[in-house]
Formats: C-alpha cells, structure tokens, sequence
C-alpha cells in the first residue's frame, strides 16, 4: 500500500468517526433546564444579592430528600417567624420529574413537603424564600435514592 491510499483511508476512517459523533448526539438531544430561561436571566443579579444573604446566615438551609418527602431546615434564627417560599425540584434528565412546591415552614424553621413521587436520581434545587421582607436564595443538588 502506497502512501496515498493510506491517506485517503485515514480520511474515509475519520469522516466515518465524525458522522458516527453526530449521529449519537442527536440522539440524545440536550434539554434546557427551564422554558424561562430569558426570564430569569433578566432577574439573575437580584438572585445574587439572594445568595449573598443566604451564605451570610449563620448556616445554610438543610435539604433532605426522599422519594416520598422533601425536608427543609432554615437557620436557627429564623425560629418563630414565617418562613415563605418557592421550591423548585428540577431534574436534569426528562421534564416529568420537575416539581413546584410552596414553601412556609412550622414555627421551629422546618418546613416537610410529603407525597411528591419524585423519581429516583439527581434534582437541582432551587429555593426562593422570604422572612420579613428580606428574599433569600438557595440552590443545591439532591439525590433521590
């Protein structure tokens, strides 16, 4: 073999791997993690400020998940006062197993969410919460055994 055919054969060769490449990523198409993208994009530095109070509390917010239950745990100085909020359960591998919950915690700052059918794998978070005013913003991953 000449080295001519040797080159038309790693070209064939890496045509052939580059058109194997696209076809398996089509067929596993990459969702967005919201429809709303735009929308919350335009709010993302009040959602910063939010983040920023939040980490300043003495401890963050305590997620527990479970396939049946979903427990929050706010700072202990938030004791005795109403606690409300948005919980979004986002997962990343198929929109039916996003969840919306609304969020207001008992008077010892935890707040239990019970009947959920959440599917068993990794969520994304997000939790927007108020007391007297004062927004919050949470967000971390769970994973639902």
């Amino acid at each position: 073999m000449n080295w001519g055919k040797g080159l038309a054969l790693a070209l064939i060769m890496f045509a052939g791997m580059m058109a194997w490449f696209v076809v398996m990523a089509a067929r596993d198409p990459e969702l967005l993690v919201t429809e709303q993208y735009y929308e919350q994009e335009l709010v993302y530095q009040a959602r910063i400020d939010d983040t920023e109070r939040a980490n300043a509390l003495s401890t963050l917010v305590g997620f527990h998940a479970d396939v049946d239950l979903v427990r929050l745990t706010f700072p202990p100085e938030f004791n005795g006062r109403r606690i409300m909020g948005e919980l979004t359960l986002l997962r990343p591998h198929g929109l039916q197993g996003d969840r919306l919950v609304a969020v207001v915690s008992d008077t010892n700052g935890v707040f239990e969410a019970k009947d959920l059918d959440l599917i068993p794998g990794r969520y994304n978070a997000l939790l927007q919460w108020s007391v007297d005013g004062s927004t919050y913003y949470s967000e971390t991953k769970l994973v639902v055994p």
